[in-house]
């Protein structure tokens, strides 16, 4: 008794550290790239582990269709005089009795049952794509609010240095002291803005953690490994969108009409008679060695009622699915011609920034700062080329955010993985 009780507590505590220590390894995430953060949630997120949980529980399904009922056993003794023992019996019976439908009726209910376990792994895969394309999302919000933080952060650091400038120049009198005034303004704005951002990198953050599955508010402190910068995935893009058939949604529903296709031939199937056999070992008058066999079917008598609802139930129930594969096929394309219109116009947004603003932005902000540390220019104009060059760079980061998630869409779609770092 001493030894089961030590292994348990011994296998207690074993287990506890382990348990422990994948708390901590989660705890202490340092650095973090997209595909760690797909993984963990994957391996994390509830909604993925009850969709797996229902893949396991359609595979054990099969086997229950495809049984036959218990059979029945029974012994009975009969013909026994008034007051006499069991044994004084003058007949004596074994039976063993098995009651089944139709053969057929066991393969369809096998069919359907391997259908119905695929269509739960469509579900998995459906939730799977889903939960990508919601980490994806977060990550890359998360990464655009960095790039806005840092941004915002190289403000203050450009305004307290101009702060600087002009009261130095408004002490020996070269400067005014509106542009003073304008400055501490500044300054004080961009501290508000760089609060403001802060609390928007904080919440990003929360919002990846909680897709991936993990605590809230234990996991403040990781770095994001991975960058927002531009790739260009129109090739990619247009071949994958040129053959539809990886539709998850499509596919589900293509499942589901063969499942009712099957419960339609189930239904027609309820013409056919159940079946039962019985086996018998008797005994009479002290004689052994007796058998016998039964044989019966049961017949329908009552088809215009029972059979014919069930069939004309399953045969709405196929049409309706067929309608509904149709309305989704319409959907799905509806979706991705749109969602390809977002990506189309967020790419040439991206470019337009990339080969035309962000260019112009620099050349002005240069300008205007050498102009103004040679006194060529006052602060007002040094103040709209900075105030140009930031809101470019942010819009930027705003339409290659966008860009991106026009991707992520398009992949929950077509049920493809475009951007896996």
């Amino acid at each position: 008794m001493r030894k089961s009780y030590f292994l348990f507590f011994s296998i207690f505590i074993v287990s506890h550290i382990i348990n422990q220590n994948v708390i901590l390894a989660q705890d202490k995430i340092e650095n973090l790239t997209l595909n760690e953060a797909i993984k963990i949630g994957l391996e994390n997120n509830p909604s993925i582990q009850s969709a797996n949980a229902k893949v396991l529980a359609s595979e054990g399904r099969f086997w229950d269709e495809i049984s036959l009922p218990r059979p029945e056993i029974s012994y009975e003794n009969q013909w026994l005089p008034s007051g006499n023992i069991f044994n004084d019996f003058g007949e004596k019976t074994f039976a063993i009795s098995q009651h089944m439908e139709f053969p057929s009726i066991y393969f369809l209910k096998g069919s359907k049952s391997k259908k119905e376990e695929g269509k739960s792994k469509i579900e998995y895969n459906l939730k799977e794509i889903e939960l990508i394309r919601k980490i994806k999302t977060a990550y890359y919000k998360a990464l655009y609010n960095k790039l806005i933080l840092t941004s915002a952060e190289e403000n203050l650091s450009i305004s307290q240095n101009f702060l600087k400038k002009t009261e130095i120049k408004a002490n020996i009198g070269e400067g005014s002291k509106l542009e003073t005034m304008t400055a501490k303004v500044q300054l004080s704005e961009a501290n508000s803005n760089l609060g403001i951002y802060k609390n928007e990198y904080s919440k990003s953050l929360e919002e990846l953690i909680f897709s991936m599955g993990l605590k809230s508010n234990t996991h403040s402190n990781f770095n994001l490994t991975d960058s927002l910068s531009f790739v260009n995935y129109e090739n990619v893009i247009q071949n994958y969108c040129s053959n539809f058939s990886s539709n998850l949604q499509i596919t589900l529903d293509k499942k589901n009409k063969e499942i009712l296709e099957v419960e339609e031939s189930l239904a027609s199937s309820s013409f056919l008679p159940d079946i039962n056999f019985s086996y018998y070992l008797q005994s009479r008058d002290n004689n052994n060695g007796y058998y016998g066999v039964s044989l019966g079917i049961s017949v329908p008598l009552w088809f215009m009622f029972e059979q014919r609802g069930k069939i004309q139930e399953a045969k709405a129930n196929y049409k309706t699915a067929e309608y509904n594969l149709k309305q989704t096929i319409n959907q799905e394309n509806y979706k991705i011609q749109n969602s390809l219109k977002d990506f189309e116009n967020n790419l040439e947004q991206v470019n337009l920034y990339t080969e035309e603003i962000i260019p112009q932005a620099n050349e002005i902000f240069r300008t205007a700062s050498e102009s103004y540390n040679a006194g060529e220019a006052n602060y007002i104009e040094f103040l709209q080329a900075k105030q140009t060059l930031l809101n470019a760079q942010n819009n930027y980061n705003k339409a290659l955010l966008n860009y991106y998630l026009s991707i992520f869409e398009i992949e929950e779609i077509i049920g493809k993985n475009i951007i896996l770092n």
